[in-house]
């Protein structure tokens, strides 16, 4: 992520997100539990899928770490504040040695266009129920201890979660088979540009695809 601290102006319900990651029911204050709630202002919050390299190279299905960012709509700004929402494995003592079990993380990024490790992202779906769309995500099941069950299969539940929910999100593509083959189809493109490609800035916007307007709209 961007540490240089330098941000844009704050949207609103940036925050009181993730103010404390150990206790989430402490996470929203007043921003997003009183009156305003409501009614999001013009420059709603985004949903995206989002693809990282996941350190596996000879693994095609395993070869990216997914997750869920959200920020503005608008990003007219140098930096643009916002969220990222991700499981992953953290090593942990046992009676026999050391383990690994699936943590939630939820973070707030100072900017969600770029990171050093970031690939790309997907536009998915429009927010209109902030604190609705963190509960629901924050209560989606982690299971332990199954090879099968990765931040994929993680994903893959949240959406399921939402599309239940109906709430939370506007308009929105919550198709996971077609989510993934859409990001993985756009990641592997611009892979085959040379985009992630030794020279090129690592601080430039990365390469994102609207699914709501089937476009790229960051190249």
């Amino acid at each position: 992520m961007s540490g240089d601290g330098s941000c844009a102006t704050l949207p609103w319900w940036y925050n009181d997100v993730g103010t404390n990651m150990l206790n989430p029911s402490l996470d929203m204050q007043h921003v997003l539990c009183g009156k305003r709630k409501k009614k999001i202002p013009g420059n709603k919050p985004i949903l995206f899928i989002a693809l990282y390299p996941s350190g596996i190279v000879n693994n095609e299905e395993q070869k990216y770490h997914w997750a869920f960012l959200i920020g503005p709509k608008k990003e007219k700004s140098a930096h643009v504040p916002g969220v990222r929402c991700h499981v992953k494995n953290v090593p942990r003592p046992t009676p026999h040695g050391r383990a690994v079990e699936w943590t939630y993380e939820e973070s707030k990024l100072h900017n969600v266009r770029t990171s050093n490790s970031l690939l790309i992202r997907v536009v998915i779906g429009k927010v209109v129920d902030m604190e609705r769309l963190l509960d629901t995500i924050r209560n989606v099941p982690l299971v332990q201890n199954d090879r099968m069950w990765r931040c994929c299969t993680w994903c893959a539940d949240v959406l399921a979660a939402l599309e239940r929910d109906g709430q939370a999100l506007g308009t929105a593509v919550l198709d996971w088979k077609r989510i993934q083959k859409v990001a993985r189809h756009y990641a592997g493109a611009k892979t085959a540009q040379g985009r992630f490609a030794a020279g090129n800035s690592m601080d430039k916007p990365k390469p994102t695809w609207d699914m709501l307007k089937d476009k790229e709209t960051v190249a």
